[in-house]
């Protein structure tokens, strides 16, 4: 009996963790999403990782033309991001692509400036870059 019980709670100590904020920094207010895949993609969404694909989704953007960065709107007074993002792509042959990547690294430090943002660069392996640019404008 008691083993179902420790799994349970383990279960709901990973599930606490993974929605803490990434911390290390002050979160920027921007985000964006910037195509260097040399292909226009279809939509890209942001969502918690870890959950599949019923992780809380935080932003969704669509098309996002190649060469191009594209903000993603937020609300007024957003929840702190998650330590741990996946990023999902549709890109222009209608496949769907999904990375997974910690963006403690990426906050660490960070003085979530007044023109700061978080980027996420797709790239054309499909490979995505996670940082942050202190002055976007």
């Amino acid at each position: 009996m008691t083993k179902p019980i420790i799994l349970l709670l383990a279960s709901l100590a990973l599930a606490s963790c993974a929605s803490l904020p990434a911390g290390g920094g002050t979160e920027p207010r921007t985000i964006v999403i910037r195509n260097r895949s040399g292909a226009d993609i279809a939509e890209v969404t942001l969502r918690e990782a870890g959950w599949g694909s019923v992780g809380s989704r935080f932003g969704t953007i669509a098309p996002v033309p190649q060469g191009v960065s594209q903000e993603v709107g937020r609300q007024t007074d957003p929840p702190p991001l998650p330590g741990n993002v996946a990023v999902e792509w549709v890109d222009h042959q209608g496949r769907t692509v999904v990375r997974e990547l910690s963006l403690r690294k990426a906050l660490k430090g960070s003085a979530g400036g007044r023109n700061a943002a978080i980027v996420f660069e797709i790239g054309p392996a499909d490979e995505v870059l996670v940082f942050i640019e202190p002055d976007l404008k």
